[in-house]
């Protein structure tokens, strides 16, 4: 049973089907927008095909228990073939020391053969330019007799560029699984002045305690002339044990850690509206005059028997920015009910009663939306990622080159012997081997 595991595991196909299990559901995950609140996705999806998404998780599928599988079975794979490969490239990098080795010129990938007649000093000062021009300074050794050794080699240690791009690969799925166990991502909503310690995880995960609270300070936005936001920020406190421990102001793109943790300005919204402040025109003297509300207050309007006031308030209505419902109390007369809007906008509704409304101002209580997120495996993350860079420089722009020459035989005629291993361009190598070898021929 070891064997077979051991053979599963060490097989390229299950890395290949890993690989593309993950790219798929990393696909879905992509689609099926992350950690919306429950609600969102029951209006999205058929009754059906909730409860299918649901079962999987596939709402917060990188937190899911399949997901986490997927990256432990990878992982697996990754460690059992890097093991299967580390005895060879250690072989390869520290070989036995041997003081001669004649097999290499009967093993090595490249080899060559032939014979001269030149003088021995000869063969022996081309030789060394050889070997130094193929790959670098040579080794010189001689045995009894005429036999002659050169032995040079370089780049021995790019072959460990396979094995820095595994480590990183494992450095960063053990990043990813301690961020998806011991982390979390979620939301909290702080209205102005106010302050809380509890995170609202996304996906309906429940909620976590910070140990620590954050108060909003202050919440600003600036608006673009058609009513989008233009910019929103945040002054918060973190209040540590009823101490102030640390303050900052976080924009969107521009967090504030603290702890551990992530603190984003991710939304915003109204938490509350009041001192609305309402020009009523009247239409027959022309005469303006701004009535101070708050909602459901009815105000009298002036020279007439009328009453005004305030029963609803919406961000945007229609797209045409701010709004409030604005109710007119006659005598005898059904409540005429209509929309106000503001920034000097108008619309036939608005005069009602012989007067001419338009919502001048209003004060704001916002609430910010802060995401707050930890993930302990950051750092392996960051650490996979630079041993990956280093990986991937010494496989492609280094090559690990070792080439052997012999000289052998006697006066008359000398026999020359290459033998030699290019770890990549090996063609191009030969090719530069057999233009350097004619000199010595």
């Amino acid at each position: 049973m070891i064997k077979k595991l051991n053979k599963l595991f060490s097989s390229v196909r299950l890395t290949i089907f890993l690989f593309f299990s993950l790219a798929v559901t990393s696909i879905l995950g992509t689609i099926i927008q992350q950690g919306l609140p429950i609600e969102r996705y029951k209006a999205l999806y058929s009754p059906g095909v909730f409860s299918v998404l649901k079962f999987f998780n596939i709402f917060d599928m990188y937190h899911s228990w399949w997901f986490t599988t997927l990256l432990v079975l990878l992982s697996i794979n990754i460690i059992i073939c890097t093991s299967r490969q580390i005895p060879r490239i250690t072989k390869l990098i520290f070989p036995a020391k041997k003081e001669i080795d004649d097999t290499v010129f009967g093993s090595s990938q490249i080899r060559k053969t032939f014979q001269s007649q030149k003088k021995l000093s000869d063969l022996e000062q081309q030789s060394e330019i050889l070997v130094k021009a193929l790959v670098g300074n040579p080794v010189k050794v001689k045995t009894t007799g005429t036999c002659y050794y050169f032995f040079a080699e370089k780049g021995k240690y790019s072959r460990l560029g396979m094995i820095f791009v595994h480590i990183s690969i494992l450095l960063i799925l053990a990043g990813g699984l301690i961020g998806n166990i011991l982390g979390f991502n979620g939301q909290m909503n702080i209205v102005e002045g106010n302050r809380s310690g509890t995170v609202i995880l996304f996906g309906g995960e429940g909620t976590e305690k910070l140990g620590f609270d954050v108060r909003c300070d202050d919440f600003s936005v600036e608006f673009y002339e058609t009513g989008m936001p233009k910019e929103y920020k945040t002054d918060l406190t973190i209040i540590d044990g009823e101490k102030k421990a640390a303050s900052a102001t976080i924009r969107v793109n521009h967090p504030f850690f603290y702890k551990g943790l992530k603190f984003c300005q991710a939304t915003y919204g109204i938490a509350g509206v009041s001192d609305f402040r309402v020009i009523a025109k009247d239409n027959r003297t022309g005469d303006e005059t701004v009535l101070k509300l708050n909602m459901m207050k009815k105000v009298p309007l002036p020279g007439s028997n009328s009453s005004f006031a305030i029963a609803r308030f919406v961000t945007d209505h229609g797209g045409n920015g701010p709004a409030v419902l604005g109710v007119l109390i006659e005598p005898g007369k059904a409540h005429d009910i209509f929309w106000i809007l503001k920034n000097d906008r108008t619309v036939s509704q608005q005069q009602k009663g012989g007067f001419t409304f338009m919502l001048k101002d209003l004060s704001r209580l916002y609430y910010t939306g802060i995401q707050v997120s930890k993930d302990p495996g950051v750092p392996l993350v960051w650490a996979g990622f630079s041993l990956i860079m280093i990986g991937f420089m010494l496989s492609l722009f280094f090559a690990h080159k070792r080439i052997w020459l012999r000289i052998s035989g006697s006066q008359d005629k000398y026999e020359i012997s290459i033998a030699a291993s290019f770890s990549k361009n090996r063609e191009t190598f030969e090719e530069k081997l057999e233009e350097l070898t004619g000199n010595l021929q």
